[in-house]
């Protein structure tokens, strides 16, 4: 029963290594990411970052970890009427900041 238990839990920490357990809003789903020369005519509305945990007992996928933190930054975004997201530097352990515009 233990070892049954121990496979299982092991599968599972797996599964989760690889998977994204972030979900975009309706909101978050109106929002780009583009670059800094994309935004040059655009008002800057603020900032928005994204922030997850790159181990879960194990490395995290480095894609998966991204598309984690852009979902989380585009959530905020629209959050404070933005429509476009540039990123603001390298990330920062689990967080990655993006400076907000409203373009359209």
């Amino acid at each position: 029963m233990r070892r049954t238990l121990a496979i299982a839990l092991g599968a599972m920490s797996l599964v989760g290594a690889g998977c994204s357990w972030v979900k975009l809003t309706p909101g978050g789903a109106n929002v780009v990411e583009a670059t800094a020369a994309d935004v040059s005519t655009c008002q800057e509305l603020g900032t928005a970052s994204g922030t997850t945990r790159t181990s879960v007992g194990l490395p995290r996928d480095k894609d998966v970890i991204r598309d984690e933190q852009v979902t989380l930054a585009r959530n905020q975004a629209a959050l404070i009427g933005g429509d476009t997201m540039v990123q603001a530097g390298p990330p920062q352990g689990g967080m990655l900041s993006f400076t907000v515009y409203r373009c359209h």
